[in-house]
């Protein structure tokens, strides 16, 4: 079997280039070509090289790649399937470490009620350019409060931390200092499907339902929101 490096060198991909993909994903967990210059560029190299970028991810970290030629993006997902379709609290790969700790909770509500937002606003063919859904911070707030019974922290830093990690991880667009205006918008991004399934979402409304059921007092996180993280598989 060739080497990666003879290999790269038949379809004209130089080294530089394939670890710069390759440190991206994981650093970053995405790749899409709407997302500036270089990041089109660093597309168009991993279509030319998937097969090695996804041998290179299997090998050294056990994680597979995920290529969405509709919306042009790649996704690393981590440690074999993802059956809910969440990010694993337990994963050891810098971008899901990151999740740990005081945000990661309200990050997941977040993340659940984008998908639950663009799964309802595409039925109702609200879609803007390039497949993306628009909604506005009041509509994304109410949401998270009805269907997760989470409420974004008070903390500024705490918010920024929330809405900046949404973005890093390709699933949303916003002006970061409009976003304490009721009327601002966030604009949900198509690539979200290949973070969130939607088993995922229905798995957390059904468990805060019956969270609900069981307890008249649902003032803290439910412990639906606390399994949906143990639970997922990547």
């Amino acid at each position: 079997m060739k080497s990666i490096q003879d290999r790269l060198k038949t379809k004209n991909v130089k080294l530089e280039e394939f670890q710069a993909v390759n440190a991206l994903l994981i650093s970053r967990g995405f790749l899409s070509r709407d997302d500036g210059v270089r990041h089109r560029a660093l597309y168009m190299v991993a279509q030319r090289c998937q097969d090695e970028i996804q041998d290179v991810l299997a090998f050294v970290y056990g994680a597979s790649l995920f290529h969405d030629p509709s919306t042009s993006h790649f996704r690393l997902q981590p440690f074999g399937a993802r059956d809910i379709g969440l990010p694993d609290i337990g994963e050891e790969i810098e971008i899901r470490r990151e999740l740990k700790g005081a945000v990661h909770k309200d990050f997941t509500a977040a993340l659940l009620t984008l998908k639950l937002l663009y799964d309802e606003l595409i039925v109702e063919r609200r879609i803007g350019p390039g497949g993306r859904v628009a909604v506005r911070v009041t509509e994304f707030v109410t949401a998270m409060k009805v269907n997760f019974k989470v409420d974004l922290p008070a903390a500024d830093s705490h918010r920024k931390a929330i809405f900046m990690k949404l973005k890093k991880h390709g699933v949303a667009e916003f002006n970061i200092d409009e976003l304490k205006d009721e009327d601002a918008v966030i604009s949900i991004r198509p690539e979200i499907a290949s973070l969130v399934y939607d088993s995922a979402v229905a798995a957390a409304v059904a468990s805060i339902q019956q969270s609900s059921d069981n307890s008249e007092d649902v003032t803290e996180s439910p412990a639906g929101i606390d399994d949906m993280e143990m639970d997922a598989a990547g």
